[in-house]
């Protein structure tokens, strides 16, 4: 059984950097190790949900329903999720395509505490992809507070660098506990001074890879697929690690 202690990683990052393929692959890490695992997509600027996977229906369902229900239940949020063909462990959450930030209504800071509190008696694991834009995201900025573990994720560019040092300072209160974050640089290429950038974030625990089939999978629309060939390994161990480092020993 999973620590009920540990159950909430939030995965937040630049725009660009792999934020929601880490988030995905984190989550099917988990499922095939059995658990049930809720990936909630928190991007209602450029919905996430049509992005990621072939649906065999449309979606007709959304986070949005969840955030403004006049009572956020555990019914109301399976009601809402998208449950996936390929891997039963895994469900998603998420915007559906064609919504926007005014597709609903406002709602305040403690609906998303609400839907949170709710998805740990839900799942055994929860993984959330927040925006990169927090300042326009409740549900991110609450998942960064509430989380058991955060993933901070940048990529070897400048404007990477540029986003951490305008939006760090938004998390300055002690409740946002920064200085707890794993730092994560994400799709190093072999010839990319990835020591450089590590310097510019202050340090790094980890970096991932760049792997050409993840791209692949990206554009085929089955990143919940396992990651093929030998380039996969590193890849994938540095996953296990975090996901040990996040969890705990099962």
């Amino acid at each position: 059984m999973p620590n009920k202690g540990k159950q909430l990683l939030t995965v937040w990052g630049s725009p660009g950097s792999g934020k929601t393929v880490s988030a995905i692959k984190l989550a099917k890490e988990l499922a095939d190790q059995k658990k049930n695992v809720l990936l909630l997509l928190c991007d209602d600027i450029c919905p996430t949900l049509p992005t990621i996977f072939k649906s065999k229906t449309p979606i007709d369902v959304s986070i949005g329903e969840v955030l403004t229900a006049p009572n956020i239940t555990q019914e109301v949020i399976l009601r809402n999720c998208v449950s996936f063909d390929k891997n039963p462990y895994i469900s998603l959450l998420g915007y559906k395509a064609g919504e926007n930030p005014f597709s609903y209504a406002e709602y305040k800071k403690d609906r998303a505490v609400d839907l949170l509190v709710l998805l740990r008696h839900i799942a055994d694991y929860v993984v959330i992809d927040c925006s990169s834009m927090l300042t326009e995201s409740i549900i991110s900025t609450v998942a960064l507070e509430v989380a058991d573990g955060v993933l901070r994720i940048g990529s070897c560019d400048l404007k990477s660098v540029s986003y951490f040092r305008s939006v760090l300072p938004l998390l300055s209160e002690p409740k946002f506990n920064v200085d707890k974050h794993i730092k994560v640089l994400s799709n190093v290429r072999p010839l990319q001074d990835g020591e450089e950038y590590k310097n510019a974030f202050g340090g790094v625990s980890y970096t991932l890879p760049y792997v050409q089939a993840i791209d692949e999978q990206n554009s085929s629309l089955t990143l919940f697929d396992s990651i093929p060939g030998k380039a996969a390994k590193a890849y994938d161990m540095v996953l296990k690690v975090i996901v040990k480092e996040v969890f705990g020993d099962e």
